[in-house]
């Protein structure tokens, strides 16, 4: 399949993609944690084991807090390990009662196909799932992401046989030693469009260690070492979306991506890059580009007063070439639909998904600044007030965010 949009694109032209508008106190999505407690360990774990289970009264009233906070369309359900937590079911229940569509981000091991009938009958509306080759994962202990893939293909068929209307999702943490392996984690994804309707690759991040940065918290210096874990080797955590956006375009170069988030003080990154991907279990079709994520975007905030977190059916069936008038990638999408037509007509009676593509580039510090996402989809409310989740390590530690101030040398 050729390149539909640009077949002499090699380089991410931001005039070419829509910035999404949202603000952090008008934003699809928040963030709720439900333990800090785990089942397995992961090399880029963020969180520290300390303070168990949450309080379920509590944790209604953070919930309370976020959408009062944020004006939020879906709440994401994390940790720790939030199928753990005694009261996952309720915790899902409480926030579909609310009109709101409640997603869980997990790695899976305690998912049975009992629970998956019950996390779909308290109204459970996506689940990702968190697999990579760094995880201490029982049984697949120095596996290949590609060998992982059936692991995946496992919790994929898990949800698609028991959880029919929960959509399902991936989350891969990218290093430098399974970096090269990204493109068989997205053959594996587009392969199962029909079953999938989300992957994320998110960019290894942890504290350098590097003797021009001192940290301070509550007026004095701290160890950042106390917060996460941390290296001496800065390749560790320099993989960009861009590098990972080109990696995945030296075998797969008709991707194309739509959409960004930047970041909060080197603007010029791309702390978030979305793709989608339109097609059906037998063909990839395309893409969409700038102008649909655009009118998606901007219609649901006005006739639903928000912005979508992701659409409810991804079924978007053949009706999606309506808005090709108005954008350039979905019309070349079309003519490759109709190349496709004509060498297999039964293709007219296929389902036509869509799935998601997000490329991340998390917390880190460049030049001796923080830079964040910019207007980030995982804000959360703690202690009644508006914080990244990423940072909330440092709350639980200090109550504030840790000031960095690099030392000239």
């Amino acid at each position: 399949m050729k390149n539909i949009c640009n077949e002499h694109e090699t380089e991410i032209n931001r005039p070419d993609l829509y910035r999404f508008p949202w603000s952090k106190t008008d934003n699809p999505g928040t963030w709720v944690e439900v333990t800090d407690t785990c089942n397995i360990s992961c090399v880029g774990c963020y969180r520290k084991q300390v303070a168990g289970h949450k309080d379920f009264d509590d944790l209604k009233k953070d919930i309370q807090d976020s959408i009062r906070l944020t004006n939020c369309d879906c709440i994401e359900i994390a940790g720790g390990e939030p199928l753990i937590y005694p009261h996952i079911l309720e915790t899902v229940r409480y926030i579909s009662s609310l009109k709101l569509k409640p997603v869980i981000f997990s790695n899976g091991v305690a998912l049975t196909p009992e629970l998956v009938l019950e996390l779909k009958k308290a109204g459970l509306a996506k689940i990702h799932f968190h697999i990579d080759s760094m995880q201490d994962r029982p049984g697949w202990q120095g596996k290949s992401e590609a060998e992982l893939n059936l692991l995946r293909r496992y919790y994929a068929d898990m949800i698609h046989q028991h959880g029919r209307g929960i959509q399902c999702g991936f989350h891969v943490t990218v290093y430098r030693n399974n970096l090269d392996q990204v493109p068989d984690i997205f053959n594996w994804a587009i392969q199962n469009i029909n079953k999938v309707q989300h992957i994320s690759f998110i960019a290894f991040r942890t504290m350098p260690e590097d003797q021009g940065l001192v940290f301070f918290a509550n007026g004095r210096e701290v160890d950042a070492r106390d917060m996460y874990g941390h290296t001496q080797e800065p390749q560790d955590i320099t993989i960009t979306t861009d590098e990972m956006y080109q990696t995945l375009k030296k075998r797969f170069p008709f991707l194309h991506p739509c959409a960004y988030l930047n970041g909060t003080s080197k603007f010029e990154t791309y702390k978030f890059l979305i793709m989608v991907n339109i097609g059906t279990s037998k063909s990839l079709i395309g893409h969409l580009g700038k102008r649909t994520m655009e009118l998606v975007q901007m219609f649901h905030h006005l006739f639903m007063k928000k912005y979508p977190a992701f659409v409810k059916n991804p079924k978007v069936g053949l009706k999606i070439f309506f808005l090709m008038f108005m954008d350039r990638c979905l019309r070349n999408s079309f003519k490759n639909f109709i190349g496709l037509w004509i060498r297999n007509p039964m293709i007219i009676f296929q389902k036509v998904y869509a799935q998601s593509l997000h490329l991340q580039q998390p917390n880190e510090i460049i030049d001796g600044r923080v830079n964040l996402c910019d207007d980030c989809v995982n804000m959360m409310a703690y202690k009644g007030q508006l914080i990244n989740s990423c940072m909330l390590e440092q709350y639980r530690m200090f109550n504030e965010p840790v000031t960095v101030v690099k030392i000239a040398r």
